[in-house]
């Protein structure tokens, strides 16, 4: 039996369900920055911050949940699309297909900032030794 998520009262309640079955200290939060339809944010008790979106209102039993990265101009945050059979089917799913696929994308996002951090660190040390103009002696 899929679960009727049809106004966001019954969304935020079917999320925080969801929360409780990932763990006691999951909380949710709103999702700000969702405007398709509904949507609720899932921060779990490692910080993992989860948006478990409903994105077409003619199929509510579809979910979409993503993981939130803390910088994603430059990955794509990996998502799954779920079945809303129930809060314990949807954070079984989380747990089994998204929590993996979060973890290494942390990692991925975690090299890239630390490769783009000594790229600036290289480049300033370049412009730094070779890169001073002499001043100009007055004439």
């Amino acid at each position: 039996m899929t679960s009727k998520l049809i106004s966001q009262e019954q969304f935020d309640a079917f999320a925080d369900e969801v929360a409780g079955e990932l763990g006691t200290h999951c909380r949710t939060a709103e999702l700000t920055d969702y405007e398709r339809g509904l949507g609720r944010l899932i921060i779990d008790d490692d910080g993992r911050a989860l948006r478990l979106c409903q994105p077409d209102d003619r199929r509510p039993d579809r979910l979409k949940i993503s993981a939130a990265l803390p910088d994603e101009t430059k990955m794509i945050a990996p998502s799954i699309g779920v079945t809303a059979i129930s809060a314990r089917h949807v954070a079984h799913e989380i747990t089994r297909r998204l929590y993996p696929l979060h973890v290494e994308a942390a990692q991925q996002a975690a090299e890239l900032a630390a490769r783009q951090q000594a790229e600036e660190q290289g480049r300033r040390a370049a412009n730094g030794s070779s890169g001073r103009r002499t001043p100009r002696r007055p004439d």
